[in-house]
């Protein structure tokens, strides 16, 4: 349904995973069915990679009531004018229940979902007077009595319990185990399955769904299907405007400018070498229009930012160098983005991209750069950077960050400075490296500072002279900072004249946000005491 109806926040599918409900409560469905067509009419075992927080499980649930109900839920929509074929079972496994599950329990309820999905009952007496705790077993036993082609599988999140177990060598082994015998047991009884779907996170090696299904297709990559997930801007404009509308009231810029500002905020995904079309995160996007008056917030990484993957990975390698991942030149061919790892062992750099923090730029027919698609997955890069390493910010740091917009708006320099010590103080090992780049600096003070109505941050904003440092915005004035560190090569005094003729000669802020007063300070950072020197800070 096209968004030709006033604004109402109660249209948006927020959380929703249900088409039914979803189409019952008259809530905005973005028509992507054209594409679900080609999916569901394919009789090849399928197989689609997207990071979290993408609408994997909206698309599992469609394909489950367009296979169990037909076109109940479809009225209206592309695929009414497609679709004649019949109803099947259908048996739906979402790994993710099952993620904390040890092994035993892992076997356990993998059985009693099949137990329930296959609805065959009248056997659970037969299993349990056997002692049959055994997936594979009993995905065999019920298997020999459904009809040929009478059965959909839909697998979501198949590789929860991998990445949930990935620290605890044993327990992974284990399920591997269980979950290699059941994908072979259901590659043996392939023709007794009208379609089959799953989705993941990662493509793991070792797991049966790879090696036994030797006819599996992979479309995580393909061009045909790179939108088939996510909002394009051209969906923006058909269901949401409204929406856009509303923001730009709330917010008070233009209409063009609330487009401008969630394309570079939430926009930017691709999954196709050969695709130049890019998508917004469904998850944020979505936030956003409900809750306009926050601002241009960071929805994704609490949300799905931080999945267990990433987390549990880093117990077990040191191999990310998350802060320096900006001047990255990452390239991969595209048999390094397609192929599958051990879970254990996946590049850092193919896991940021499966987990959405990278995605994809077409260098050459077969080569893509790997670069951060937008502003929030950036800010979230931080954050991991922040969450990987234990560090909090202190109450007392907090309490000076929540006053920095008034010491902005009193040009009080000094205790701008002292909040940003304060972040650097709790952020900052005395052994770390990281003065030994500004630009990191930066960023570990952008990080720690909210994205709010109030104060709007912006680093390395594009002028025609070069990029600025960091932008702060409050109500009433417009901040912009330029930091240079102390080398053996330049002291204090030479980094703050550096600073100071930056600004002069880039004329970063001249002319941006007339309707704020400009506030332009050089500042500079020691290498030595790990700090910015409030003697060698200026206002130019």
């Amino acid at each position: 349904m096209e968004n030709n109806q006033a604004y109402d926040s109660n249209r948006l599918s927020l959380g929703m995973v249900d088409l039914s409900n979803i189409r019952k409560s008259n809530m905005i469905y973005v028509d992507k069915t054209k594409l679900l067509y080609d999916i569901a009419s394919q009789r090849t075992p399928l197989f689609l990679s997207r990071p979290r927080r993408f609408g994997k499980t909206l698309l599992i649930n469609t394909l489950h009531s367009l296979f169990e109900k037909g076109l109940e839920d479809f009225h209206c929509l592309d695929i009414e004018k497609l679709w004649n074929d019949t109803t099947y079972k259908v048996v739906h496994i979402d790994f993710s229940i099952l993620a904390d599950d040890n092994p035993e329990e892992f076997k356990r309820d993998l059985v009693e979902i099949l137990v329930q999905q296959f609805k065959v009952g009248d056997t659970v007496s037969k299993f349990d007077a056997l002692g049959i705790r055994n997936p594979n077993i009993v995905l065999s036993e019920i298997a020999l009595n459904l009809k040929a082609n009478s059965t959909v599988l839909l697998v979501d999140e198949y590789d929860a319990p991998l990445t949930h177990h990935i620290h605890k060598q044993n327990e992974l082994n284990d399920i591997m185990r269980i979950l290699n015998n059941f994908y072979s047991t259901v590659k043996q009884f392939t023709d007794k399955f009208r379609f089959i779907f799953i989705t993941g996170i990662t493509r793991t090696s070792h797991i049966s769904i790879f090696s036994s299904f030797n006819n599996l297709k992979d479309i995580s990559l393909r061009e045909e299907f790179n939108s088939l997930l996510g909002f394009t801007q051209d969906d923006l404009v058909r269901y949401f405007d409204q929406y856009i509308q509303n923001a730009s009231i709330i917010l008070k810029i233009t209409k063009d400018d609330v487009y401008r500002r969630v394309k570079q905020y939430y926009d930017g995904f691709q999954f196709s070498l050969e695709s130049e079309q890019t998508l917004y995160n469904p998850w944020s996007i979505l936030n956003f229009f409900d809750s306009p008056q926050l601002g241009f917030t960071n929805y994704w990484f609490q949300s799905g930012g931080s999945p267990s993957i990433i987390m549990q990975y880093l117990k077990i390698t040191d191999s990310f160098n998350l802060i320096n991942y900006k001047d990255s030149k990452i390239y991969k061919t595209r048999q390094e983005l397609s192929s599958r790892y051990e879970i254990t062992t996946i590049p850092p750099d193919i896991l940021l991209l499966q987990a959405g923090y990278f995605t994809i730029r077409r260098e050459t027919s077969q080569t893509a750069r790997l670069v951060l698609p937008n502003t929030e997955v950036e800010d979230s890069m931080l954050d991991l950077y922040l969450a990987a390493n234990n560090i909090r910010i202190s109450n007392e740091a907090q309490k000076k960050i929540d006053e920095l917009s008034m010491n902005i708006d009193q040009r009080n320099l000094q205790e701008i400075i002292s909040i940003f010590n304060a972040i650097l103080n709790d952020c900052v090992s005395i052994l770390s490296n990281i003065f030994q780049d500004e630009r990191s600096i930066r960023d570990i003070i952008y990080a720690a500072l909210p994205q709010e109505l109030y104060l709007q941050k912006i680093k390395e904003r594009e002028t025609t002279q070069g990029f600025s440092d960091l932008e702060l915005l409050t109500q009433k004035t417009h901040m912009v900072i330029e930091f240079k560190r102390t080398r053996p090569d330049r002291n204090a005094k030479t980094s703050l004249q550096e600073a100071i003729e930056q600004l002069q000669n880039k004329q970063y802020g001249i002319g941006a946000f007339h309707h704020l007063k400009l506030y332009r300070v050089a500042m500079v950072l020691s290498t030595d005491s790990k700090s910015i020197l409030p003697e060698y800070c200026r206002e130019v």
